[in-house]
């Protein structure tokens, strides 16, 4: 079975050009690392691309999530219609969830499954479709039950499954979400103020505080949660004083180890490159005394011969 390739760069390295610091939260790569930490327990069987290209005209999924064997069950509130291929449209803070961005992802689907392989080799049983949102979509929802006459049921705390659609689909709304069984999902917020979830957040972290993807989580989770422009005081930095370190001495220990795994490589480039320059050195002296000792004998040199 033939799995579509991502060739594009998973986030944006580019700063944003908001000077206000809240809006330099990026939701979507805060929503993906949220989702890769929450199902980490499964993370030899899943392959999350993101921003996957879709043809040559620029259309992009936010996130394609590949469940490399659909036959293994994954035990997760927010996985359980989870099929083959399982599109992800994220929405923001700022952003609303609404019937264009619905059928968009549809149509995303489809042409999904139109450029995946031969004909007749996926269907629409091999697709879900997740709509993670940050609030509740009210109107979506009165949308899809009053037009469309979809049912609409909530399956688990913050998970609300679609039925009767042409792809099995749900919609995640995270501040409703269960912290015990998708914790970094459910802390993506700007209002991040309940204690003991904090707490949870924290115990957790400190388990992972050297995994590159917690601390990008953290990071836009600190964007997020800044009280007011100018502001010092941030969850993240907050969080790992709690951990019992700060960025500064990640950032300080970071140094450290690269020193200690790229020094000794450097050393022994040195040491091999003096030895060659010596043997070139030692090499070059014996081709002068022969030319010198050819000479004194009259016969004729040539470096060629």
């Amino acid at each position: 079975m033939s799995y579509p390739q991502n060739t594009s760069p998973a986030f944006s390295e580019k700063a944003p050009k908001s000077s206000d610091r809240k809006q330099n939260t990026n939701w979507h790569e805060a929503a993906v690392c949220a989702l890769q930490i929450d199902l980490r327990d499964y993370s030899y069987l899943l392959e999350f691309l993101t921003e996957y290209p879709l043809g040559k005209k620029g259309l992009r999924i936010d996130l394609l999530l590949i469940k490399k064997l659909s036959n293994l069950t994954i035990s997760k509130d927010i996985a359980q219609i989870f099929r083959t291929f399982n599109l992800f449209e994220i929405k923001g803070l700022g952003s609303s969830l609404n019937t264009d961005c619905y059928y968009k992802t549809i149509g995303y689907a489809c042409f999904l499954i139109d450029q995946s392989g031969k004909t007749g080799q996926y269907s629409n049983t091999d697709i879900s479709l997740s709509f993670l949102c940050l609030h509740y979509p009210e109107k979506l929802i009165k949308y899809l039950t009053k037009k469309r006459k979809l049912v609409v049921e909530k399956s688990a705390s913050g998970v609300y499954h679609i039925s009767k659609e042409i792809f099995p689909a749900q919609i995640i709304v995270t501040p409703e979400l269960s912290s015990d069984d998708s914790l970094y999902l459910r802390c993506l917020t700007n209002r991040l103020h309940d204690t003991q979830m904090i707490q949870k957040l924290v115990n957790d972290y400190r388990l992972h505080q050297e995994e590159e993807i917690y601390i990008r989580y953290l990071h836009q989770l600190s964007n997020a949660n800044i009280k007011s422009k100018g502001e010092s005081a941030m969850v993240c930095e907050g969080l790992l004083n709690l951990c019992g370190t700060s960025s500064a001495e990640i950032i300080e220990r970071t140094k450290k180890e690269e020193a200690a795994f790229y020094l000794p490589k450097i050393d022994a480039l040195t040491a091999k490159t003096k030895q060659q320059a010596s043997f070139i050195s030692e090499l070059s002296s014996q081709v002068d005394y022969l030319k010198n000792l050819l000479t004194q004998h009259n016969i004729p040199f040539s470096p060629e011969s």
